[in-house]
């Protein structure tokens, strides 16, 4: 088993690594997501199908939804927002 001190090592780096990257990253859709802006309008779209199935077998409430992600605001503004009452980020 390895030892904690093994598997925490080069933690900073890593987040180091992290920080440097952003940085550098427009804060677009674009820069989120890595320069495939493409992707953005089928993943928003099959997003909103796929919880449009959930709520038509009554199977998800549209209270509160929680954006638990660490971006622009891409996902709660053109998905969550839409189908929700509330969205916590």
């Amino acid at each position: 088993m390895a030892s904690a001190n093994k598997v925490f090592k080069g933690t900073a780096t890593w987040y180091e690594d992290a920080d440097t990257y952003w940085k550098s990253v427009p804060s677009s859709v674009d820069g989120m997501l890595g320069g495939l802006q493409v992707v953005h309008t089928p993943d928003i779209r099959d997003s909103l199908l796929f919880l449009t199935k959930l709520q038509t077998n009554h199977t998800l409430r549209t209270n509160y939804a929680c954006d638990c992600g660490a971006g622009i605001g891409r996902v709660s503004k053109h998905f969550l927002l839409r189908r929700f009452n509330t969205v916590d980020l």
